[in-house]
């Protein structure tokens, strides 16, 4: 396929504008701050066509032009389609060694969204192949990621049978907060912003303040036997796989971060608007999953299974009262000042922390199931996959937990010139001892 791919199929590439609404904003203007990658990695039991794999990822720009775009800032901040990609720009083959090195310089790797394109697919071909989809987090969450691979499933197998295949089109509809802010009324709203609350800055990983110049990322795999007994426990007792895994996170920081028994202390948690109206047909590439705090008590001595009860119930609240579009709310406020204001604002906020040596509180982000129809390319077995999170930079930390099959992977990105990798790989460690006895 000729490398000016864009050329032929949309000739107006250059003059294709799509509104990016606040939550674009935002992550666009954390984007300039830290790292917002988010990866879908694959591994394979064998090898992948690797020029139908390229042949596929065009395909996918093509009925997704927004991840062929790049943002334009302004006092109306829009993305524009970028004509004319070359390949590299937006695929790379590595055959390799060692696979795994390869894997972490492709995690650690970021776009700009202001340049873009906001996509890159890495094929990197060792014993088996592995294949790596970055999408910036500026234009979508890891919903949205999960769709383009599946897309790019659909492409890839469709090329198999036909190499005149086409994905159809997918028009961007509202993209923004509204059609979820609309459908709820003023009495329900004005509750979620109370459940929402204000974020503060209480406590906090010990780093070491600085730029981030080693970008790093550790995983933990929950295998089969343990998954299923974690899954039997959430059933038997009437808790969320979300609920055990935000309990183990609490339980395992608590020992790495000073803190005083029987005082609250926050982790912020995500959740996905598209939930809070499944009947709407919001567009899967999008940035609709947002944070709010979840205080939890901290205890002298942790006994885990009154933990997981007391999380359960604090979840449940925020759950019944939307805190997640109190969540939205906010960040709708923030941005009434106009795009310019909030970019001065976070760069004041960024310049402070390091300055006053601000604490950042913990995040935790449960990006769910990965379907089979994400990771299915045809013929080659899928043997393994899990999402890994943007890198956080001083002073943040994060994990993100993700399941594919009957595993379960938990995720780290972190600056190591910052944040020790043994403090990272025992926080892990801990979340999976916690775990694993409360399942025996």
């Amino acid at each position: 396929m000729c490398v000016h791919w864009m050329r032929d199929t949309m000739p107006d590439a250059s003059t294709l504008k799509f509104p990016a609404p606040v939550n674009d904003q935002w992550d666009y203007l954390l984007s300039t701050i830290w790292s917002q990658m988010v990866h879908l990695v694959i591994k394979f039991g064998g090898m992948l066509d690797s020029e139908r794999v390229y042949r596929a990822f065009t395909l996918v720009l093509e009925a997704q032009p927004l991840l062929a775009s790049r943002f334009i800032e302004s006092s109306d901040p829009y993305w524009e389609s970028i004509p004319g990609l070359s390949r590299d720009s937006i695929f790379t083959f590595l055959p390799v060694d060692d696979a795994e090195y390869s894997l972490h310089r492709t995690l650690i790797t970021r776009i700009d969204p202001a340049k873009g394109p906001q996509a890159r697919l890495a094929l990197i071909r060792g014993r088996n192949d592995s294949l790596v989809l970055s999408v910036n987090h500026a234009v979508s969450d890891a919903f949205g990621v999960k769709h383009v691979s599946r897309l790019l499933c659909q492409a890839y197998r469709g090329l198999e049978k036909d190499p005149g295949f086409r994905l159809p089109r997918h028009l961007q509809g509202d993209r923004s907060f509204y059609p979820f802010l609309a459908s709820f009324s003023p009495e329900i709203l004005s509750a979620a912003s109370d459940a929402c609350g204000e974020q503060s800055a209480v406590w906090g990983i010990p780093s070491t303040p600085g730029v981030c110049t080693s970008p790093a990322y550790r995983t933990r795999v929950m295998e089969k036997p343990q998954f299923l007994n974690l899954k039997k426990y959430s059933h038997t007792h009437n808790v969320t796989i979300n609920d055990l895994l935000l309990s183990a996170f609490f339980a395992a920081l608590c020992p790495e971060i000073p803190h005083s028994p029987g005082q609250q202390y926050p982790v912020l948690t995500s959740v996905d608007l598209r939930r809070s109206l499944p009947d709407h047909h919001a567009p899967p590439l999008a940035n609709l999953s947002v944070a709010f705090e979840v205080p939890i008590l901290a205890q002298s001595f942790v006994e885990f299974p009154s933990l997981v009860g007391d999380v359960h119930h604090t979840m449940l609240e925020k759950k019944r009262l939307f805190a997640g579009l109190g969540a939205a709310m906010r960040l709708q406020d923030d941005f009434s000042s106009g795009f310019y204001s909030v970019r001065e604002r976070l760069r004041d906020v960024e310049r402070r922390t390091h300055q006053e040596r601000y604490p950042k509180n913990p995040f935790f982000s449960n990006t769910g199931i990965i379907a089979y129809d994400s990771v299915d390319f045809g013929t080659t077995p899928t043997v393994y996959a899990f999402m890994a999170p943007p890198v956080d930079y001083p002073p943040g930390f994060g994990v993100t937990a993700s399941t594919y099959g009957d595993n379960l992977t938990l995720a780290s990105g972190f600056c190591a010139d910052s944040v020790s990798p043994i403090l990272v790989e025992r926080i892990l460690s801990r979340m999976d001892e916690h775990l694993s006895m409360l399942t025996g």
